[in-house]
């Protein structure tokens, strides 16, 4: 396993936060916002991974893990969803090789009377996983699925938040 710190996290999160939130002032649906801030943790991660002297390949294809560490020729796979009531992490096929994952939720941090302010906030943990950890398919959508309910007695490492406090950038 790669050794993940919170702090790296805090910084790759608030990256992210300053990039999208410029964006998000186009009222764009949740489905494409959380790709964009998909795209965005997986850039920024390698960008701050290299900057701090890391070997990383980021990904060319869906085949390829999201993020590989050269030097301990590590995959890392970067699952991301909106907060709901039940969260649930969305991957392919390739989602279901064995890995080390960061599984972070985000939400909108709303304005209110006492900060005019909007943000993002962040819930990110890590963990290894197995092909056997995520579901069959559901429906007739062609996916895997990670509940948190699936990862809640698993041994994992907050990074970021907690799944009940989330952190917030503004």
């Amino acid at each position: 396993m790669i050794d993940l710190l919170p702090s790296d996290w805090q910084v790759i999160c608030r990256r992210v936060t300053d990039l999208a939130l410029p964006i998000f002032r186009i009222p764009f649906n949740t489905r494409l916002r959380s790709e964009i801030i998909s795209s965005l943790l997986e850039i920024e991660t390698a960008k701050y991974y290299k900057e701090t002297g890391h070997n990383i390949k980021n990904a060319t294809t869906d085949q390829e893990p999201d993020l590989f560490f050269l030097d301990s020729n590590t995959p890392l796979e970067i699952k991301v969803t909106k907060s709901k009531k039940n969260i649930k992490w969305m991957g392919n096929k390739i989602s279901k090789r064995e890995s080390q994952f960061v599984l972070i939720v985000w939400d909108d941090v709303v304005p209110d009377l006492y900060n005019a302010e909007k943000g993002l906030k962040f819930y990110a943990t890590t963990m290894h996983l197995t092909p056997s950890d995520w579901s069959s398919d559901e429906y007739s959508y062609h996916a895997s699925f990670l509940s948190f309910k699936d990862i809640e007695s698993k041994h994992r490492v907050d990074l970021v938040g907690s799944k009940t406090v989330m952190s917030e950038y503004r």
